[in-house]
């Protein structure tokens, strides 16, 4: 690393509590992640800014989320989840914490397509409103579903959607229907991917071309690097070696790509479409 760290934005962590989880979660953590141990654990990647993501088990409370963007105001930006009976006021708080989005976590959700009922189309006019975007999670196989409902129901707002993991394609992988509905999506509002976790796909050794393919859908001023630390139910050492190889994946440079294309491109990924979506004053 040269003697300035390069910036990195980590646009997809999480922050709890030992034991921590709403009464209906699937999952309560045996251990804590809080944003020292993020740090101890990344700042060997880069100079780093992150964007604190509410875990699905915690449900809309989001005061660990909250907690961990008022320590760091100028390094963090977070993604809330919250329902459409969230006041105005409420939504007013999150946004001046630094909350930027709100996310959908339909992973294995039976009841979805609330989404497309007239509470969730006010809360997504009113998010709108405040120039946030929504981030969608889904099970392998149903984003193009998912993405299709939910950009019908994003309706003329213009809220851009954010794609978590990948957009989570099937065993079609490049083939998934995802990238088609995506391509068509984004004639109506932004569409952004994350590049993270490649092990909760169906096939995490596919990553590149996923990657790739997502280049040429939504462009490279659209893709996102996050860890998806602590990592949860896939905790391992070799996460932080996985995670080193997916922010300089573009540096490697593409087929056809020119050397200064690969830089541009590294920097696109590590930090410049970061500070844009999110608001970061981050210096390269």
């Amino acid at each position: 690393m040269s003697k300035r760290a390069l910036p990195l934005v980590d646009t997809h962590f999480h922050v709890f509590d030992a034991g921590a989880a709403v009464p209906s979660a699937r999952y309560r953590p045996p251990y804590a992640a809080d944003l020292k141990d993020w740090h101890a654990r990344l700042a060997g990647l880069g100079d780093m800014y992150g964007v604190v993501v509410q875990t699905s088990f915690l449900g809309t409370d989001n005061a660990a989320l909250l907690a961990a963007l008022q320590a760091m105001p100028g390094r963090l930006r977070g993604v809330a989840v919250v329902g459409p009976e969230v006041t105005d006021a409420e939504l007013a708080t999150l946004h001046a914490a630094g909350v930027r989005g709100i996310r959908l976590n339909l992973y294995g959700d039976p009841d979805w397509q609330r989404i497309a009922t007239v509470p969730w189309r006010g809360l997504f006019s009113r998010i709108a409103g405040l120039g946030w975007h929504v981030e969608l999670h889904t099970r392998n196989g149903d984003g193009a579903m998912v993405l299709a409902q939910l950009d019908a129901a994003l309706g003329d707002t213009g809220a851009p959607v954010v794609l978590d993991h990948f957009g989570r394609p099937g065993p079609a992988g490049t083939a998934d229907a995802i990238f088609d509905v995506a391509s068509a999506v984004r004639a109506r509002r932004q569409v952004w991917v994350k590049i993270s976790a490649p092990y909760r796909l169906a096939s995490p050794q596919d990553w590149h071309g996923l990657a790739q393919r997502w280049r040429e859908v939504v462009g490279d001023d659209r893709l996102l690097w996050g860890s998806d630390w602590p990592w949860t139910n896939h905790e391992a050492p070799a996460r932080v070696d996985e995670c080193r190889m997916l922010a300089a994946w573009p540096g490697q440079g593409a087929p056809g790509d020119s050397e200064a294309a690969g830089v541009a491109l590294s920097a696109a990924l590590r930090w410049r479409n970061a500070a844009a979506l999110y608001g970061f004053a981050v210096k390269g």
